[in-house]
């Protein structure tokens, strides 16, 4: 850890330096020309920088992107450098946390800045507010690309530094941030059209019209959010109708997380694998307590009823967009490798990866809860289990990784209790 720090310290004053050095050599000339423009400009990036959207995978647009761009794109790489530089200073004044890395984004910031204005008026010889036509608009949009790649080139390596965020999995994370583009980038162009065709009035116009859509945006990921609240609580509701298998979701989800790290999965896969082991039995939901909770064994009957939950549960989430492909794990998580499973007999790769983690992660957990007709396996016998079922029941090529993992987090909550063990001794 102390080696990922200093690596992330060095890497943060080189990206702090390379931005002075740009901000050093920098021609200043348009700043000084056009103070009222400057505090025009700024004050609207310092009111869009509050305006944020989650586009997930911890990942936020600002609608100051937008707008700094078209100080870029109006003025010049200085001139937009100081807009950023102050509109960002004073917001990181006004939350007060994590300043250092706040500051280190802002010398990202300022670094792409000037790189996207050299491309656009050095390499592309492009005009203040695109007076050249369509040439100027072919080069904003590829200085739009270059800054945007700066900023997640320079993110990525900073995170990985710190050992934040894994570097390996930097492309798999771009499609959020590569779908908001167009539109941030867009705007940024019709917002440096609009201020030097039309002036201050209708560019605020503009921006108060860019400031509604982003409300909306927000408001709409809040009642998703809501929505998926909803979800997930209902999951564990369901856990919760019987105490043998209260946590048991849980324990399947963090189990099928680990595995997916394991693998180097992307941390977007990641999670949506950990949400899907939350939701793999959400389709008890619709199974009678009579035969959810019998202590006995079931009938054929029962058991012919029972195996519909998980094409319940598949069909719940179906629908829900922001829940895309989790229908897959949930529906697939009772098929066998060799096709003898439920709901239809899909067998070896045709099974979803994640129903297959979850498969692994169900049948551990289940065997390693005390239930009403058996006591829990010990962790010897419950990975006897998995190894006898590996190539039958479960994926083979998964089975050895899942009980490294398995085993890894029993060891270390052997040591955390033998521990707690000890503290209370003392």
């Amino acid at each position: 850890m102390k080696k990922k720090s200093s690596r992330y310290y060095l890497l943060s004053a080189a990206i702090m330096l390379a931005a002075i050095l740009f901000g050093v050599y920098a021609d200043y000339d348009p700043v000084f020309n056009n103070i009222i423009p400057l505090c025009f400009f700024t004050a609207l990036f310092v009111i869009g920088s509050f305006f944020v959207v989650d586009i997930g995978g911890n990942n936020i647009v600002a609608l100051s992107d937008a707008i700094g761009f078209a100080a870029l794109l109006s003025f010049g790489p200085a001139f937009a450098a100081v807009v950023f530089l102050t509109g960002m200073l004073f917001y990181v004044m006004v939350r007060g946390d994590m300043v250092f890395q706040r500051l280190v984004h802002l010398s990202i910031g300022v670094m792409g800045l000037f790189v996207a204005g050299w491309l656009y008026y050095e390499v592309f010889d492009g005009r203040p507010g695109l007076c050249g036509g369509n040439a100027d608009i072919l080069a904003a949009f590829l200085a739009g690309l270059v800054l945007w790649m700066v900023d997640r080139v320079c993110i990525y390596a900073t995170l990985s530094a710190a050992g934040v965020k894994n570097i390996k999995g930097f492309f798999k994370q771009l499609k959020p941030y590569f779908l908001s583009l167009p539109p941030l980038y867009i705007w940024g162009i019709a917002g440096s059209f609009i201020f030097c065709k039309s002036g201050y009035f209708f560019t605020a116009v503009f921006i108060f019209l860019l400031l509604i859509v982003f409300v909306f945006m927000k408001n709409q990921k809040q009642y998703l959010d809501t929505i998926r609240n909803m979800v997930f609580s209902m999951a564990k509701m369901i856990d919760a109708r019987d105490s043998y298998t209260a946590q048991h979701s849980f324990g399947v989800a963090m189990n099928a997380r680990r595995i997916a790290e394991k693998l180097e999965l992307s941390e977007e896969e990641v999670q949506a694998i950990y949400e899907t082991g939350l939701l793999h039995d959400i389709g008890k939901v619709g199974i009678r307590d009579s035969i959810l909770l019998k202590e006995g064994p079931l009938d054929n009957n029962e058991w012919s009823i029972m195996r519909q939950h998980p094409v319940i549960g598949s069909d719940l989430v179906t629908n829900l967009h922001f829940l895309s492909g989790y229908e897959k794990g949930i529906r697939s998580h009772h098929e066998r490798w060799d096709g003898k499973g439920y709901p239809d007999g899909l067998k070896h790769r045709d099974i979803h990866l994640w129903a297959r983690i979850i498969a692994i992660c169900d049948s551990w957990d289940a065997m390693r809860t005390d239930r009403p007709y058996r006591k829990a396996l010990s962790v010897d016998m419950a990975i006897a289990q998995i190894e006898k079922g590996s190539d039958s029941q479960f994926d083979p090529a998964l089975v050895p990784i899942a009980i490294e993992v398995l085993r890894m987090k029993v060891e270390s909550a052997n040591k955390s209790a033998l521990k707690d063990f000890r503290e209370i001794s003392q």
